[in-house]
């Protein structure tokens, strides 16, 4: 009976963290600080960001997953990154995972670890931009602005929507 008492007690303790993982964003990562994976979206921003000029441009693309990939991360399920961060570095592109991030209707913020060391990206999503690119399929409106720092770097970016070849 104190068995069976011992397990539904360490089951129940199971359970109560599972729940308390899936309803708090906030996680510690790597650095030993708090991770917060949030979202606000009432629209759908997803897609492929590239740079509107690509010479010389610090970042590749910019990844931004649906709705479902973003409560999927946030409920802890790691298999499907809502962000990527592609940076053109000297040995190729590298890609950046979210270790923390805050995403809107109207912007992106994100950190991320490069080799280099920490990586922070802020942007604004213009939604008008956004609205006209999807209309006009190869508009090359900037459609998100703002600016990535890595390795005690800041780079100013300018993405537009990509939709393929």
């Amino acid at each position: 009976m104190r068995r069976l008492l011992g397990a539904v007690a360490v089951l129940g303790l199971l359970a109560i963290g599972a729940c308390d993982r899936r309803e708090d964003p906030a996680r510690p990562h790597s650095g030993g600080q708090t991770a917060v994976f949030r979202h606000d979206l009432s629209g759908d921003v997803s897609g492929e960001y590239r740079p509107a000029a690509a010479d010389e441009a610090a970042v590749a693309s910019l990844f931004i997953g649906q709705k479902a990939a973003f409560a999927a991360w946030e409920g802890g399920d790691r298999s499907a990154p809502p962000l990527i961060l592609t940076l053109n570095g000297p040995q190729g592109e590298e890609r950046v995972l979210p270790e923390s991030y805050r995403v809107t209707d109207a912007s992106v913020r994100m950190t991320g670890a490069t080799p280099h060391g920490p990586l922070e990206l802020e942007a604004r999503i213009d939604q008008d931009a956004l609205a006209t690119a999807r209309r006009n399929l190869g508009d090359r409106t900037v459609v998100i602005s703002g600016a990535v720092q890595s390795g005690g770097r800041r780079a100013p970016i300018a993405l537009t929507a990509w939709n393929g070849d």
